[in-house]
């Protein structure tokens, strides 16, 4: 059986050996405001895709098409409460697409990856959650730490 906990500790450290190259590079300014002439093409397509989930979740709630060729009505139930939470889901990303495209101030970037990493190593194995979570919480505070003392050049 692998030792996950040697396997996340590799990858926290990874991602903040990473996270302390990116501090050293400046980051270009995005033009996030509303009246950009270009919106994203990943807007689009992400809207696109709630807006048909909805529509389809909606049709196969009120009309119960699709009750027969999935089989049975808990079956029908289960994909058309799953249209419509992953149709809500991209609907709640398709308005906040503008604010996800700047980051997060006050995040640094190194906590964010280990953040995502920490939560799928949790998800595998729950019983990582007691080394996981007070390892973020120690990056998070020395991240702070560091931030506090750095010098502005």
């Amino acid at each position: 059986m692998p030792n996950y906990s040697r396997i996340a500790w590799k990858i926290l450290a990874s991602a903040m050996e990473s996270s302390r190259e990116e501090e050293g590079k400046k980051r270009e300014r995005v033009d996030t405001s509303a009246n950009a002439v270009e919106t994203s093409w990943r807007r689009r397509v992400i809207g696109g895709l709630a807006l048909v989930m909805l529509v389809a979740g909606g049709v196969a709630y009120f009309t119960s098409v699709g009750e027969e060729t999935l089989g049975s009505a808990s079956a029908h139930a289960f994909a058309t409460a799953a249209l419509v939470r992953v149709g809500l889901v991209l609907g709640a990303l398709w308005l906040a697409w503008d604010s996800l495209r700047r980051p997060a101030k006050w995040l640094p970037p190194g906590l964010a990856v280990a953040g995502v990493i920490g939560i799928v190593v949790v998800a595998a194995q729950p019983r990582l959650l007691l080394a996981i979570g007070p390892a973020l919480g120690v990056l998070g505070v020395l991240s702070a730490v560091m931030r506090v003392f750095r010098t502005k050049s």
